[in-house]
Parts: structure tokens; sequence; C-alpha cells
């Protein structure tokens, strides 16, 4: 290979890499612990979250509204079983395309 690390460089970094990690290794584990707070807070919230709005809604049930029939509603409610299962078979050849 055209470069060549010498022996004494490579323990220098060897080195110089574990002091860094080392001396590093309580910022990391202090990030680490309040990572691990946050999650936690995080989810104390969601479940008092999920908890107040399952626990504490009106006793009587909701109702949907009804909205009123449009055309198409109309015209699947008047197709007969076997009809309606054609439908699942209808083809179109060729879509025409409009200029």
């Amino acid at each position: 290979m055209p470069y060549k690390e010498s022996e004494a460089y490579l323990d220098q970094l060897i080195s110089q890499s574990t002091e860094n990690a080392i001396s590093q290794a309580p910022k990391r584990t202090a990030t680490i612990r309040r990572m691990r707070y946050i999650a936690a807070a995080a989810a104390v919230a969601l479940l008092v979250t999920i908890g107040v709005t399952q626990f504490t809604g009106t006793s009587e049930p909701q109702m949907a509204q009804t909205e009123q029939a449009g055309p198409l509603d109309e015209f699947l409610n008047s197709l007969s079983d076997e009809e309606a299962q054609l439908l699942a078979y209808y083809d179109i050849e060729e879509i025409p395309e409009y200029e």
C-alpha cells in the first residue's frame, strides 16, 4: 500500500481514543438517563390522557349523524344481491380520452 501508519502513531491514536471515551462516559450516561426520564414522562402523560378520555365521558351513547341518501346510495340500495355481485366483475376495456 502507498501509505503505512507507524506503530507509534497507532498506539498514540488508540490511547487518545480510549482517554476520550473514558472522559465522555459520564456525559453519555447523563444523556441516556435524561432520555429515559423524558420517555417515562411521555408514557405517563399518554396513559393519563387515555385514561381521562376513556373514563370521563357522558353516560349517554353518542348517536351517529344521519345524512340524506344521495343518488349513488339510492342506486346501490336498489340493486339485488346478484346485481351487486356483478359489479365486481364489471370491466372497462378502453377508457376514452377527451381532448
